[in-house]
């Protein structure tokens, strides 16, 4: 029994990771979105599908609320500035840079 009840808790703590993993990814994936205002608007009509599918139907009101607060908190991601290797590299040497 003891033997069970280790091996769930790995289990438990593994998702958490994973969990965590695909949070990351997708917080940098929101970030970076090419049309923050579209990917908020699909957010939005994804979350009220996902939420009133028979899929969930099933699901406690906590689960839900869990699914809810974690894409609505992927709504308020600010879209992360360009990231310029050349400019990051070349500093005051980029030859892009006019006047200098």
């Amino acid at each position: 029994m003891q033997d069970e009840i280790e091996a769930l808790r790995q289990e438990v703590r593994h998702l958490i990771a994973m969990n965590t993993a695909s949070y990351v990814a997708i917080t940098s994936l929101v970030a970076t979105h090419p049309n923050p205002q579209q990917l908020h608007l699909h957010l939005v009509m994804a979350l009220e599908g996902v939420l009133g599918s028979e899929r969930l139907a099933r699901w406690t009101d906590d689960q839900k609320a869990i699914v809810r607060k974690v894409v609505e908190t992927f709504q308020h991601v600010q879209p992360a500035a360009p990231i310029d290797p050349l400019a990051s590299a070349m500093g005051d040497r980029d030859p892009r840079q006019t006047g200098r």
